[in-house]
């Protein structure tokens, strides 16, 4: 009996640059590259049954790769560059039985990085020195520092610990919280029936959980309305894991004093957005990890799990 051979669906782009890599992973593997704007042809998608939805594909390509990947009717495994799975796309592909691994863990660094910038920028009232600096003003005024606060991290994923390692670096002292205590936490942490207390407690409520049926709209307008007027709310999770009408208007209304937010209930945020506008809000474009290395690290954590499929082991961040 005749055994069909794998192949791998990917970016010219992950063709080219992992080719050895690829090769040496799977030895006996196909390759079929989507090159630029190209359609795949039928015969060749036929033969597909592994795919990589590489980070080089976002945003330009994500929806000639996808409809590619749907339309392979002997795909087995899906990998993709994000840490998240939450699209619809990945639920019909889970539907259809197809296995999906994702590189979570790749853009921690940058996320976090990302979180102390909003923590810090905040903290000094970057907006406002900007603006003098845009004016040619001259008006010093003293901040409030980071060090001595607490900072409550909601989520304790890869994300989540490197935001807890940064800001005790920074002198300042995390609670982290997850949905059960396993003993093996950085630092002090409560579990996430807890959420309305943590965020009445700290100074920063930081957001880094996964998107399920379970969290989604789990920051409700009760967990916003325990917060503290001087504390400063966080998000790089994803957007629907938020009350946003409620954060809104907390903000507005000063019963929350900033947020830095990199994920919204929307994408891209609408321009009428009252976010845009707020002195006390800095919004970034979903943009927290999009790094050059963030993407070659994914491709890392895929190009091991290509090695772990065609020998049988369990893969990696399998959802």
């Amino acid at each position: 009996m005749t055994v069909e051979r794998s192949t791998l669906l990917c970016t010219d782009t992950v063709a080219e640059r992992f080719a050895d890599r690829i090769a040496a992973a799977a030895p006996d593997l196909d390759v079929v590259a989507i090159q630029g704007d190209d359609l795949v042809a039928p015969e060749d998608l036929a033969r597909v049954d592994i795919a990589f939805f590489s980070a080089d594909s976002f945003p330009a390509r994500s929806q000639r790769f996808m409809g590619a990947a749907i339309r392979a009717p002997r795909l087995r495994w899906l990998h993709t560059f994000s840490a998240g799975t939450d699209h619809p796309v990945f639920a019909t592909l889970r539907e259809r039985g197809v296995r999906l691994t994702s590189s979570s863990g790749a853009s921690a660094g940058p996320i976090a990085r990302t979180v102390v910038l909003y923590l810090l920028a905040l903290s000094r009232d970057l907006p406002r020195l900007l603006a003098d600096q845009a004016a040619h003003r001259w008006d010093p005024r003293n901040f409030d520092d980071v060090d001595g606060r607490t900072i409550g991290v909601v989520g304790m994923g890869p994300i989540g610990r490197e935001i807890i390692r940064l800001a005790a670096a920074l002198g300042m002292r995390p609670i982290g919280m997850r949905r059960r205590i396993l003993g093996d936490e950085p630092c002090e942490t409560w579990t996430i029936d807890r959420l309305a207390e943590l965020a009445a407690a700290v100074d920063v409520l930081a957001v880094a959980l996964p998107l399920t049926d379970d969290t989604r709209g789990i920051v409700s307008a009760d967990v916003i309305a325990g917060m503290r007027p001087d504390s400063v709310f966080v998000n790089v999770g994803r957007g629907e894991l938020v009350d946003e009408i409620a954060l809104t208007a907390a903000l507005v209304g000063g019963h929350v004093g900033g947020a830095g937010l990199d994920v919204f209930a929307t994408e891209p945020l609408p321009p009428d957005s009252p976010l845009w506008d707020l002195p006390n809000v800095i919004v970034t474009p979903h943009s927290s990890g999009q790094t050059a290395s963030t993407g070659w690290g994914a491709a890392e954590i895929f190009l091991d799990n290509l090695g772990r499929y065609v020998r049988g082991e369990t893969l990696v961040n399998e959802r």
